[in-house]
């Protein structure tokens, strides 16, 4: 008998069904895929005995705070041709025919534990004396950096050395912070105007 009551409420269960419900709202219109935000900004500068040839910028008094968890990229524009820039990752080595080296390096400060990130630099190093270089290599250096969630450089298939390939994914939205212009720069701390 009992089996007899299951078989019937089961029936009964099964064959309940109410109206259906509205379509819901059409999605954002796109490719499918991941979806992250990134952050870039632009910045040039002189290299100077007077900041220790190094540029810093603080994220916080511009009003950005990555986490721990981003990814700072940084590029140097090496060239215009035609009207074209030609952006290289750094760290960026000058091999000079005297056989000294130069190098434009960056590095951040952070709080891990507070998965904050403080301030980036830019800055000159090698064996050549910095005080000696021809001022191509000093003035008016112009950087772009991208921060972007370290997810998107292991998820999206880009290449982290091509500033155009992480700039033309369909996988990430940039948020621009804004861009220096040339003199705007001071000795310590970049700030963005």
């Amino acid at each position: 008998m009992s089996a007899f009551l299951l078989i019937i409420a089961a029936a009964i269960l099964a064959s309940c069904e109410g109206p259906v419900g509205p379509i819901g709202p059409p999605g954002i219109p796109g490719e499918d895929g991941y979806n992250f935000v990134g952050t870039t900004f632009e910045f040039t500068g002189d290299f100077t005995p007077a900041n220790n040839y190094q540029l810093v910028f603080n994220f916080a008094d511009n009003g950005f705070e990555p986490y721990e968890s981003d990814v700072i990229l940084a590029y140097i524009l090496w060239t215009t041709e035609d009207g074209l820039d030609f952006w290289r990752p750094l760290p960026q080595t000058k091999y000079f025919d005297s056989g000294a080296i130069l190098q434009y390096n960056f590095d951040f400060t952070g709080d891990i534990p507070n998965d904050v990130i403080y301030d980036m630099s830019v800055f000159l190093e090698g064996d050549v004396d910095l005080s000696t270089l021809p001022l191509d290599y000093t003035r008016n250096q112009t950087f772009r950096v991208v921060v972007v969630p370290s997810d998107f450089l292991s998820l999206a298939n880009v290449d982290a050395s091509d500033l155009n390939s992480i700039l033309n994914s369909s996988s990430i939205q940039l948020n621009s912070l804004g861009t220096l212009e040339p003199g705007s720069v001071t000795d310590t701390n970049i700030e963005i105007k």
